[in-house]
């Protein structure tokens, strides 16, 4: 506790005695006054002195005293009280000092208690505080994650979706190639491609992903999402033409129809759940494009011949005559009717009479190159678009979609029946130079087939 050292007590004790015994030699009247002094140094002593050395300070006052004694400056009574007064000091220190000790030991206790819970708050604290900074960084990527709608949701046509699809994983995802593998009920339609390692992913068709092979994998493996690795699937890898490492699979549902299929070439296996977070919104995004393919196709296209309509038609002629105008060329149209169709209606019945225009519409678009357009003019009446087509090779073509309509029977339900048509063709520029006009002169050609005797082809 103090910093004192043990013979300043000795000598303190023994200046106080040697005080006494010069106050007794040359008297002055307090020589007893020195020697009650020593008491106060056994109040100290405890603090500082060991157990023998409080026992060798006492025996030197012990062989004091007896020495007043045999001089007759203390009676025995006198000594005893005395020896009595400083074991009474020194024991009732040791007392004091034993319930210090015990109380600092006590408070030390609770001040290394408080300090362990302290210490174990901290601990909490700094980990509650790493699981709040990894679940706010995860929270922040999958806030980012979501943020697909935003970016996804100006897309309306597969290609544009896939890019816009693709721009976002680029931004937020390490990978090589994504497909997108479009389906129908379950059956491969179509693939789209994109590679961000490669300017034109399609260059090596041999080593073009293997669509239809990666559906029916996917199949086998019931349309779960699965990671795999070129390390352990080498084989799979080769059968699909997968070029990348590692291979990914995301199946897309819309009311539990297979919509589409996701693969990812070449991210890593870290990333896999945070694509899965993705799936959903990118169904959802696939739907709504797939339903506004449907609706465009439904705004252009007959829904019972299933050739286009005659407001998309005379839209794709006015394009026509611009271009044919710009560019030089030349094309013709064609207007065809069904021979006889309202006796055919009269006698057959509606029914019959729709599974006949939607025969003859089929006849028409296999005779046709990929070039050419169909489209419904109106009842019984189609128009046919030949870009690029002179006059005389547009009367050829037209002959040979009559011949075709003419010696093939239509099956409509029960009925086998023969029917014939008429055309009227027209040419630009010589026929006339606007829309109208050329629909006018095509139209003028086909009435001139119907006097004629119907089941031929005419021109303006």
């Amino acid at each position: 506790m103090f910093k004192i050292k043990p013979f300043i007590i000795f000598a303190l004790n023994i200046l106080l005695l040697f005080i006494s015994w010069w106050c007794y030699k040359f008297p002055h009247g307090d020589e007893y006054l020195f020697i009650f002094m020593v008491s106060p140094v056994f109040i100290l002593a405890p603090f500082i002195l060991s157990l023998k050395q409080e026992g060798a300070l006492l025996s030197v006052n012990l062989v004091f005293f007896i020495f007043y004694r045999i001089i007759g400056a203390l009676n025995w009574i006198d000594v005893t009280v005395l020896v009595f007064l400083l074991v009474l000091t020194a024991g009732a220190t040791h007392i004091i000092k034993s319930l210090y000790e015990s109380y600092v030991n006590f408070q030390e206790a609770n001040i290394h208690s408080a300090q362990k819970k302290y210490n174990n708050l901290v601990t909490e604290l700094e980990a509650i505080d790493r699981r709040g900074k990894k679940i706010e960084n995860e929270l922040t990527r999958i806030s980012r994650l979501y943020e697909i709608t935003k970016t996804l949701a100006p897309a309306l046509k597969f290609e544009d979706l896939l890019n816009a699809l693709l721009y976002f994983l680029e931004e937020n995802f390490k990978f090589q190639t994504t497909h997108l593998l479009i389906c129908n009920k379950g059956k491969f339609l179509r693939g789209i491609s994109k590679s961000t390692g490669e300017t034109n992913y399609y260059e090596d068709k041999d080593m073009v992903l293997e669509y239809e092979k990666v559906v029916s994998f996917s199949g086998e493996r019931d349309h779960t999402s699965f990671f795999l690795t070129k390390e352990e699937e080498t084989e799979v890898f080769g059968d699909m033409n997968v070029r990348g490492d590692t291979f990914m699979i995301f199946p897309l549902f819309v009311s539990e129809e297979l919509c589409a299929i996701l693969a990812i070439e070449g991210a890593s296996r870290a990333s896999y759940g945070r694509f899965r977070i993705l799936v959903s919104q990118i169904a959802l995004e696939f739907r709504k494009v797939q339903l506004y393919e449907k609706v465009q196709e439904l705004s252009i296209i007959d829904g019972l011949t299933e050739v286009y309509l005659r407001r998309y038609l005379m839209d794709r002629l006015e394009e026509e005559v611009d271009r044919a105008g710009r560019l030089g060329l030349t094309f013709s149209i064609g207007m065809v009717d069904v021979d006889h169709f309202k006796k055919c209606n009269d006698k057959y019945g509606h029914l019959v009479g729709d599974a006949v225009l939607k025969r003859i519409a089929s006849r028409l678009k296999k005779s046709v190159r990929e070039v050419d357009m169909i489209a419904r003019y109106g009842g019984e009446e189609f128009c046919i678009v030949l870009p690029e087509t002179t006059k005389e090779l547009a009367s050829h073509v037209a002959e040979r979609l009559r011949g075709s309509i003419e010696s093939n029977l239509i099956k409509a339900f029960e009925e086998e029946l023969k029917m014939t048509v008429s055309v009227g063709l027209s040419t630009y520029p010589e026929d006339g130079s606007t829309v109208e006009t050329l629909i006018e002169k095509a139209d003028t050609a086909l009435y001139k087939a119907k006097r004629k005797g119907r089941n031929r082809v005419c021109t303006a």
